[in-house]
């Protein structure tokens, strides 16, 4: 796309006439929207072959720490639960993957029409209108589109996974969050740790643009194999990489960091009331996972704040 839109600059004079600027950007609308459809089209065909693969994945790794044989949701149960999944947040407001790449590829096109009107009209030359446009879709626009198809993978996964417990909800009735241990974890990743939900009611991941967390089912007694898993998950704090229990959550093992690490996850007031065990996690946030301004916090907690 950028090669042909610097084609399509390239026919103008050095100094594109006002009286040729609207032909200029219904080309450039047209070659901007081809671009982000083929895009779309590609994220489109290759969702669903994750999807299989990702059920199958997803039922043979459940099998092997349980005494049954979990059923893989068919192709045509994935294709309708991605089709109508919101990829982030309550449904009926976040959009589904085909929404949300339809409406960044529209953003974007407006984005790039309104960086050569702008040229246009303050008088900057064809060549740096170019250097322009060269910088916004190999850049700005190359990161936006990382971490949207980043989030897509990781909802695709998500829906993939649900879709998998709810085919095998004879032996699967409930499922634990699971974040990433680091300094970049947002807050409603933090306090979702470890928690424990029901399959019918419970958040999934992404929980956010550029959510990193995943859920694990939790197999009814009847149907565990039994053991008592003692294995270790990732995890990078203030004195580097290192590998902690699963059972630890995120409150757990933040709690045993430094003070420095603590402040830049939480921010200094809020490390204040974590450290001191005033607020715990979740209190940082409300049910759907917004984020409590400080001063919200102390309207709800003014004895904590007092101290």
């Amino acid at each position: 796309m950028r090669r042909k839109l610097n084609a399509r600059l390239s026919q103008e004079p050095e100094n594109i006439q006002a009286q040729r600027l609207s032909d200029l950007l219904k080309d450039i609308t047209s070659i901007s929207k081809i671009g982000f459809e083929d895009i779309k089209t590609l994220v489109s065909i290759g969702v669903l072959d994750l999807a299989k693969s990702e059920a199958r994945f997803s039922a043979e790794m459940i099998s092997r720490a349980t005494t049954i044989s979990l059923a893989v949701p068919t192709e045509s149960a994935l294709i309708t639960a991605l089709s109508v999944a919101p990829m982030v947040g309550v449904k009926g407001v976040a959009p589904t993957i085909a929404e949300s790449l339809s409406k960044f590829g529209a953003s974007k096109v407006a984005q790039i029409v309104q960086a050569i009107t702008d040229g246009v009209v303050t008088g900057t030359s064809t060549p740096k209108i170019s250097r322009t446009i060269n910088s916004l879709v190999s850049t700005l626009i190359r990161r936006q589109i990382t971490s949207l198809v980043s989030t897509i993978i990781n909802h695709v996964s998500s829906v993939t996974r649900k879709e998998t417990y709810k085919q095998n909800n004879k032996y699967i009735e409930k499922y634990e969050w699971v974040s990433t241990l680091d300094g970049r974890t947002t807050f409603v990743c933090m306090a979702r740790d470890g928690q424990i939900y029901n399959l019918a009611e419970g958040p999934m991941p992404p929980a956010h643009f550029g959510c990193r967390s995943t859920t694990i089912p939790k197999i009814r007694p009847e149907f565990d194999l039994g053991f008592d898993t003692k294995g270790t998950r990732p995890s990078l704090g203030s004195e580097g990489p290192e590998q902690v229990s699963t059972k630890t959550t995120y409150s757990g093992w933040l709690r045993t960091q430094n003070r420095e690490f603590i402040d830049e996850a939480l921010g200094v007031e809020r490390s204040r009331l974590f450290r001191a065990g005033s607020l715990t996690l979740d209190k940082f946030v409300d049910p759907t996972g917004r984020v409590y301004t400080l001063k919200q916090l102390e309207g709800m907690n003014p004895i904590v704040f007092s101290d």
